[in-house]
């Protein structure tokens, strides 16, 4: 049984078979070529930005921004006026109990401060600001904790104890250094926060990471009758982690005690 009709010949039967392959291929190849596209779209990456944001997933976030070189600034689909950096910090508004006005009506997932804050500092890393406009949108404590968050940390003091030691005397013009050999809590003098305070590292000067518990003391002015609470920290084999400032905001002493670690 033939598909053609009588007459035609072996090569006329060849030459339409040939054209219905091509056919064939050219829409497979068009196929192809979407498909790739689609997976390029810079939308597809920005979503998969805000989604690991949301998620608190810094990993992910990572991945998104240092492989797949997703655009830092970039909003996603559903919302085309919001950043990453925004989305951000909002979260953190969130969790500090102090939302912005465009978001205390729907409540926004809970993402624990320590991922919020690698997650803003990648994203001030690969470029991400936060506009004028987006500041004027949040509270003053979100927006120290956002300044924070993005502070580059200070350098780790010298490992060797003695030099730890020598760096408590008042006359050290670098840092004022307390704890134990080389996991230490670290006041920079250099570096300056809420007007007349400095900023305190927890110092990890270890080749292995560790998990320590620092008990913070907020004194009203001129007592030592505060606030206390305890916090455990991880922080990776040669590196910092920025508690806070010696002075709060409305101008309270505070002190950073390293109680253990391991």
């Amino acid at each position: 049984m033939t598909l053609f009709p009588p007459g035609w010949t072996c090569a006329a039967e060849i030459r339409v078979s040939l054209a219905m392959l091509f056919t064939c291929l050219s829409v497979l190849c068009r196929g192809g070529v979407a498909t790739v596209r689609a997976q390029g779209d810079p939308r597809a990456a920005a979503n998969q930005l805000h989604a690991a944001i949301v998620n608190g997933d810094v990993e992910s976030l990572r991945y998104w921004l240092d492989v797949r070189h997703a655009d830092a600034m970039a909003a996603n689909a559903a919302e085309p006026d919001v950043t990453p950096l925004e989305r951000c910090v909002g979260l953190a508004a969130w969790t500090l109990g102090t939302p912005s006005a465009g978001e205390r009506e729907t409540r926004g997932p809970v993402v624990s401060l320590r991922a919020l804050q690698d997650m803003a500092a990648l994203l001030h890393d690969h470029g991400a600001r936060l506009t004028d406009a987006e500041r004027s949108q949040f509270a003053e404590p979100v927006l120290r904790w956002y300044d924070d968050a993005v502070s580059t940390p200070a350098a780790p003091a010298p490992a060797h104890p003695e030099t730890a030691k020598a760096a408590t005397a008042p006359s050290s013009k670098s840092a004022i250094a307390l704890g134990l050999a080389t996991v230490l809590v670290k006041t920079e003098l250099r570096e300056s926060c809420n007007g007349n305070g400095h900023a305190v590292y927890l110092v990890n000067q270890r080749e292995l990471s560790i998990t320590a518990k620092v008990t913070v003391n907020e004194d009203p002015a001129g007592t030592t009758s505060g606030s206390q609470k305890s916090e455990s920290y991880t922080v990776d084999a040669d590196s910092s982690w920025r508690l806070g400032c010696d002075v709060s905001a409305d101008g309270r002493t505070v002190r950073y005690v390293l109680n253990n670690w391991r």
